[in-house]
């Protein structure tokens, strides 16, 4: 690969040779990265994703139907019969374009061939990272350029302070302090507000499955007993009497969330703490990813300088339906 140059030093690698051994290295390194998890920004485990359907799609449509109706008592003579009739709607949903991808410069390509080893992969994760955590933030609050909301500030989703009936009036479950001032029986019928909130509104049809809350919540109901006669924790209380579980005999699911700590919006509250309770079911909420990240062939973008560009294409959180889902305020008071 190497050989001396007309002064007696190393001859640096051609062009050529340089992009073959950068296009051989990129797919050793590509392959090891997307082996890789980042389990702190899964944002799968958030939502139903949903990588169907051409990659390079403007976006999708989805029609919505509804039936309406009611059978009514008639005479033998009636000319005027009940009809039943569908309703039928659609929602359109644009996807966008997103890249972050890596490089190497000659310094490093040459090094890495003289000493006939390999080229680091820290640029390759890092992009892969960088990917990660924007469709996590992109999941959880959507994008303002781009007009998408998140799982955690969807529009038009039912949003509402939970009661203001803990010490000294307060809506708060815990204090920046950590100090509880709800009872874990108002703990618990704050929860039940939420499930049974979309079960009600779905005529008992539907049930929540997933709640999601601020670190400082989620924390305080796990360390804190039930009550003075037994070790059971608000939170295993919870996840053994809630009205999902009771009645399908599956487990709920409860996951703490950052940015839940100052996502409240209600009146009064605006700034706290907020608990999500939805049903995690791609028939009423789900990410679009059509191209999940994918790098690109290397190519030479300068004299001295190779680039591996990464892409992805994604339509944000869709919400076919707003009545699985609710946003409950004001549980927690942020660390001060």
């Amino acid at each position: 690969m190497y050989g001396m140059g007309h002064n007696g030093g190393p001859m640096i690698a051609d062009a050529t040779q340089a992009l073959a051994f950068v296009t051989a290295q990129s797919y050793r390194i590509n392959q090891t990265i997307y082996e890789t998890r980042y389990p702190d920004w899964e944002f799968s485990r958030l939502i139903y994703v949903d990588t169907q359907g051409d990659p390079w799609a403007p976006g999708i449509m989805t029609y919505l139907s509804d039936m309406s109706g009611a059978a009514n008592w008639i005479s033998g003579a009636a000319k005027d019969i009940p009809l039943a009739d569908v309703n039928q709607d659609q929602q359109l949903k644009t996807f966008q374009l997103a890249a972050i991808g890596y490089q190497y410069n000659i310094s490093e390509v040459n090094a890495a061939i003289r000493v006939g080893g390999t080229l680091p992969d820290r640029r390759a994760r890092a992009a892969r990272l960088a990917y990660t955590k924007f469709m996590y933030d992109l999941t959880l609050v959507g994008s303002t350029e781009k007009g998408y909301g998140g799982l955690i500030n969807y529009p038009n989703v039912i949003t509402a302070a939970v009661p203001a009936d803990g010490t000294g009036s307060v809506t708060f479950w815990v204090n920046s302090s950590g100090v509880g001032l709800k009872t874990p029986a108002q703990i618990v019928r704050d929860i039940n507000i939420g499930l049974q909130g979309i079960n009600l509104a779905t005529y008992q049809v539907e049930l929540a499955d997933s709640i999601f809350l601020p670190v400082e919540a989620y924390n305080y109901i796990a360390a804190t007993p039930y009550s003075a006669t037994t070790m059971e924790t608000i939170l295993s209380f919870v996840q053994r009497t809630n009205i999902y579980t009771l009645t399908t005999g599956r487990p709920l699911t409860i996951r703490t969330v950052r940015e839940l700590g100052t996502a409240a919006t209600a009146s009064g509250v605006t700034g706290t703490g907020r608990m999500v309770v939805y049903k995690n079911d791609q028939e009423f909420v789900k990410l679009h990813l059509p191209m999940p990240h994918r790098f690109l062939p290397v190519y030479q973008d300068g004299p001295l300088n190779w680039q591996v560009p990464g892409i992805f294409r994604t339509g944000g959180v869709e919400m076919l339906t707003t009545s699985a889902i609710r946003y409950l305020d004001g549980i927690s008071q942020p660390p001060a």
